[in-house]
């Protein structure tokens, strides 16, 4: 019995030791705490009798002025606080911690000079910090129109008219000079896309992501997507030093590709690889790339034989644009108007298709400096004749007819190419055919004679191509994809090429 009162007693004075510290009062300024649940309530006094005064959200952060036994008292604006339970918050040293757990993909590139970051998700939050012009935090929230971010070691709020999110593993930072009379600025990266402004050449801009050849741009506080082929890199470009250059990686796309020991066809060959294997980018030297191997090794790959990842300006297939410069080509989107072509399972029309595809091919040729003219540069009916007539007008050096395909077999699939004169059209064909499949990597269904009027009424030498089946569902979104588009054109921009060559 004793023993037991003796055991009590302790416990007793134990209990109320801790009590006698919790109870006081500890003053807390300039410290900071973060939100840590979906939704807490902020209350008159330190305890759970108390009114409710406001309503605080996860991943806010407020300065503490008091703490008295589990409780915060935080500022809510410049003239009103409140109290919170601390279980509820954590501190601002594992911002941290809270970055690396909930955003590792994300970043926000600041757009304006000078932005204020504001404890809250409000102009009534006191002002923290700035953010500056062109540079990069990590994102962590949202709440409304204000985004959270993690900068310079301190969370805060920026207000979201003034930033651009960005994906982490494709971004790299630069400026660049509009080269094109007048470059329409758009609201996706794709010539489907709506046309918010232009700018007029030797304009100045931010760039601010890279996707499949275009570039998302800002320009004077606004944001937008260009062709990037119009954009030459100025000579101070500046990578953000936040953003690392492990993200840069290559996607092989040929089976047996040879990594080398240097940057030529000479070089030695230390190893082989195949379709779909994806290395890290150590440096770019001229037109290779050095990549990190599986056995810690380095080694060098062609520009031009890989996709990238997080680059912006990739390398290209070296000397193609030479043969094509003063050539004259016209390229003729098929079907327009009334007459919409084939219709996809998921209502896609190949009027709509040609004219996208079309578009790309002519901006990659004209920027390399060929005299190229298009059969119709809208949703026109243009009558075959009329279409063979232009090609005669202009005296093409080159006629490409674009077309998508359609067949009672829903698992038809591929592209293939169409001559009608074996001496003037299948060297064309045969040079498209295979610059093409290596570019789409669709199935290659070959070089075909075809009696098609466009063909056989031609006096240049003219390819008809059939690039994809629409009446395939899974080839149907494919050939509507972005990627596919900046492939097939490329592939016919090469086959164009390398025909002259």
């Amino acid at each position: 019995m004793i023993r037991k009162n003796r055991t009590n007693m302790i416990c007793f004075i134990l209990l109320f030791t801790a009590f006698l510290l919790n109870s006081s009062v500890i003053k807390a300024e300039n410290k900071h705490v973060i939100i840590n649940v979906e939704q807490d309530y902020v209350r008159s006094g330190a305890g759970l009798t108390y009114s409710v005064i406001a309503k605080v959200k996860k991943g806010q952060t407020f300065n503490v002025l008091e703490k008295k036994r589990n409780w915060f008292k935080i500022k809510l604006s410049p003239t009103s606080s409140g109290w919170i339970p601390s279980w509820f918050t954590i501190k601002e040293n594992t911002d941290s911690k809270l970055a690396n757990k909930k955003t590792t993909n994300y970043e926000v590139i600041s757009l304006a000079s000078g932005l204020r970051i504001r404890s809250g998700p409000g102009l009534s939050f006191d002002m923290i910090g700035s953010f500056e012009y062109g540079k990069t935090a990590i994102y962590l929230d949202k709440s409304g129109e204000w985004t959270q971010i993690l900068y310079s070691g301190k969370t805060g709020w920026v207000s979201n008219s003034y930033i651009e999110k960005t994906n982490r593993t494709s971004t790299r930072m630069a400026k660049g000079i509009v080269t094109a009379p007048i470059l329409s600025i758009r609201d996706k990266g794709t010539f489907t896309g709506k046309v918010l402004s232009s700018l007029p050449k030797n304009t100045e801009v931010m760039i601010l992501q890279e996707k499949n050849n275009w570039y998302k741009i800002s320009f004077k506080n606004k944001t937008g997507w260009v062709a990037g082929w119009f954009i030459k890199k100025t000579a101070d470009t500046h990578f953000d030093t936040d953003l690392s250059k492990s993200d840069q990686t290559v996607k092989i796309i040929f089976d047996g590709t040879n990594i080398r020991s240097g940057t030529s066809t000479q070089n030695t060959i230390v190893k082989r690889v195949n379709l779909g294997d994806t290395f890290q980018i150590l440096e770019t030297d001229g037109d290779w790339y050095k990549i990190a191997l599986d056995d810690r090794k380095s080694g060098y790959v062609a520009g031009w034989v890989v996709e990238t990842s997080g680059v912006t300006d990739p390398i290209r297939r070296p000397g193609a644009a030479q043969y094509v410069k003063g050539k004259t080509i016209v390229i003729d989107p098929g079907h327009g108007g009334q007459d919409g072509g084939a219709v996809g399972n998921g209502g896609t029309l190949e009027k709509n298709l040609t004219l996208t595809t079309a578009k790309l091919v002519y901006d990659k040729l004209k920027s390399a400096g060929a005299n190229v003219f298009i059969t119709r540069s809208t949703d026109t009916y243009i009558s075959l004749n009329s279409r063979v007539s232009t090609s005669h007008y202009r005296n093409a050096e080159a006629f490409i007819s674009l077309h998508y395909d359609s067949a009672v077999d829903p698992n038809a699939s591929g592209t293939s190419a169409y001559f009608y004169h074996s001496l003037k059209d299948a060297p064309l064909a045969f040079r498209l055919n295979k610059e093409l499949a290596q570019q789409t990597r669709l199935n290659d269904r070959g070089v075909k004679f075809g009696n098609f009027h466009v063909l056989r009424e031609n006096h240049s030498p003219a390819v008809l191509l059939e690039l994809g089946f629409l009446s395939n569902r899974t080839e149907e979104l494919t050939i509507n994809s972005t990627s596919y588009q900046e492939h097939a054109s490329q592939g016919i921009f090469n086959g164009i090429a390398y025909y002259f060559k």
